[in-house]
């Protein structure tokens, strides 16, 4: 073979000098920023562990100032989303002061987070209260596992240690794609604590811990997207992920919506609300549960909206999602499978 498509056979099955010189080149780059990463968080970490608390909660409340008054994509989406939960305009100033405070409240939650690596049982004791354990003890009769579903709100990765303390351990759903070497360093820190994490790409890991009876832990706030099941959320339509009902539906496991909210003195106080069940994965039956769920999770919301912390935006974006979102609840409401319905 010779000429033009032997050239272009070549072209097409072996990448040129360059372009394996560009891809060399954007790997050592990722692997720079994942050492980069790596490194920044472990430094920080230790940091943060040698001082007390009550010193370092302070400081990061100033730093969540700062990124407020930085970054004004991120503080345009929270105060999008909190004016919806508020129910009032986005320039209102109480929804401003909600904006502010909800970064300090969630640099405070980072510092907990990284403080996970020095917390003891004894301080697990001090620092989170859950008012009604009994619910999920109760949820855990059948031995199908619980799906303890939540949104961004609060303190849930204190929820683990809380719980293991009292004989019960998690599992979560989170990112193993990206930053391994930090991502095996959480991985067991969290383990330390009763709390197993779950690439989120292993469907299989989520059905085999159900069918251990484990509990999993799922977060229902990550923003409208056509095909999911769809849901009236705080007075508008969007979506809710199909999964929390599907997985109730397949494997029996109930959903207990749950919170665990910063109090004033900055300890944390966890509750869980009434238990929901999907009997089936039938569209009319998906709706129900998950719009059950996206009530109750609402209502968390709404009781202190500056502890939610989303920086993505929850409901549709423009007039033509709007629409469709708006279509596929009316559907959905109506009993119908939304995914089918005629634009």
């Amino acid at each position: 073979m010779s000429g033009p498509e032997a050239v272009t056979r070549a072209s097409t099955s072996r990448p040129s000098a360059s372009e394996a010189e560009r891809a060399g080149a954007s790997s050592s780059a990722e692997r720079r920023r994942e050492l980069i990463a790596y490194w920044g968080y472990r430094l920080a970490e230790k940091v943060i562990n040698l001082l007390p608390r009550r010193v370092v909660l302070p400081l990061a409340a100033a730093a969540g100032n700062a990124a407020h008054d930085l970054t004004a994509d991120k503080r345009g989406v929270v105060r999008g989303n909190l004016a919806r939960a508020m129910q009032l305009p986005v320039d209102h100033p109480r929804v401003r002061r909600a904006t502010r405070q909800a970064f300090r409240n969630y640099a405070k939650y980072l510092v907990d987070v990284m403080r996970l690596d020095s917390l003891e049982p004894s301080d697990v004791e001090k620092l989170v209260m859950i008012d009604n354990l009994p619910l999920l003890e109760e949820a855990r009769a059948a031995e199908r596992g619980v799906l303890l579903c939540t949104v961004h709100v609060g303190g849930m990765d204190l929820i683990a240690p809380a719980l293991f303390h009292h004989g019960h351990e998690l599992h979560v759903v989170a990112d193993d794609t990206t930053y391994g070497r930090l991502y095996e360093h959480l991985r067991s820190i969290r383990a330390r604590h009763g709390l197993t994490l779950i690439g989120w790409r292993s469907l299989r890991g989520l059905f085999r811990a159900l069918r251990a009876g484990e509990n999993l832990v799922l977060f229902c706030d990550g923003g409208y997207r056509d095909g999911d099941v769809p849901v009236e959320f705080m007075g508008e339509a969007t979506t809710f992920p199909a999964g929390p009902a599907t997985l109730s539906a397949r494997s029996g496991a109930p959903l207990l919506p749950v919170a665990c909210s910063r109090l004033p003195d900055e300890r944390f106080r966890s509750r869980g609300l009434p238990l929901i069940t999907a009997a089936s994965d039938e569209p009319a039956e998906l709706y129900r549960a998950t719009q059950a769920l996206a009530d109750a999770l609402g209502s968390v919301i709404t009781e202190d909206p500056e502890q939610w912390y989303i920086f993505r935006p929850v409901w549709p974006q423009t007039d033509a999602e709007r629409a469709s979102a708006r279509s596929a609840l009316e559907a959905a409401r109506r009993g119908e499978d939304w995914t089918k319905r005629t634009p």
